[in-house]
């Protein structure tokens, strides 16, 4: 999305916003401060700008600022899932694995339950001022317009799940699970080997619905305790696209 069609969203124009930018240089926390509440991106201040994102990154570097907290704005994934976007699509499952009977389950293996419903909101009040939520507010490309609720990003959280626990066979699954919980967010090798192995399309033996079940009320449990617990995880699938939260 180009930052023209972003700003957009608030009546703002390229060039009021470069104004903004110029009048306020000598104040970076303004700056910053308003680049986070209204989602604009060192990628999208660097078009406004015209300088490249490490002067920028740089410039609020100098006054301890990190642009870091700027680049996350998506409701799923602030990662480059890649080929692996074809994993986030909605659950149209029934039975013990419908959005429904998941929640159900999720909500009890939760210590606390009203944890639940804080994780399916949008990450900024404007991304559902118009009703739906587009590719660029997910951050996934290949998705369509959804509708903006929080039973379409449940949804797309469950059926996410679902895709991705189909991927790994049970040697792959054995694999991970009994990788070192401490080490996985540090491990390059751990996050390419279930890069990998979610990449891998080849068909294996499916699972019985009431274990698929269990392996996503696990995972979901505790992605969205680490969600609550974590500020500064933004997308609600971000730790588990990458491996991060099977344990």
């Amino acid at each position: 999305m180009s930052v023209a069609t972003h700003l957009a969203k608030f009546g703002v124009t390229v060039e009021q916003a470069y104004d903004f930018i110029i009048a306020n240089v000598d104040q970076p926390e303004i700056i910053f401060d308003t680049a986070e509440e209204f989602a604009v991106t060192t990628a999208m201040l660097s078009e406004i700008t015209q300088f490249s994102t490490a002067v920028i990154s740089n410039y609020f570097a100098s006054f301890n600022l990190d642009t870091g907290k700027l680049d996350d704005t998506h409701i799923l994934i602030n990662s480059d899932p890649d080929a692996l976007s074809s994993l986030v699509t909605l659950n149209t499952r029934t039975g013990i694995l419908s959005n429904e009977s998941l929640r159900g389950f999720v909500q009890q293996a939760l210590n606390d339950p009203s944890q639940y419903d804080a994780v399916f909101s949008p990450q900024f009040p404007f991304q559902d001022d118009d009703g739906i939520y587009d590719a660029e507010e997910l951050g996934v490309t290949t998705l369509n317009n959804i509708p903006a609720t929080t039973a379409s990003i449940e949804s797309l959280f469950y059926g996410s799940l679902i895709n991705m626990f189909l991927r790994f066979d049970q040697s792959e699954l054995n694999q991970i699970v009994f990788f070192p919980v401490a080490e996985r967010r540090g491990s390059d090798d751990f996050q390419a080997f279930v890069f990998e192995a979610l990449s891998d399309i080849s068909l294996t033996a499916p699972r019985p619905d009431d274990e698929l079940a269990g392996l996503v009320v696990r995972e979901a449990a505790i992605l969205i305790t680490g969600l609550v617990d974590d500020s500064a995880i933004v997308g609600v699938l971000d730790q588990s696209f990458l491996g991060l939260a099977v344990g």
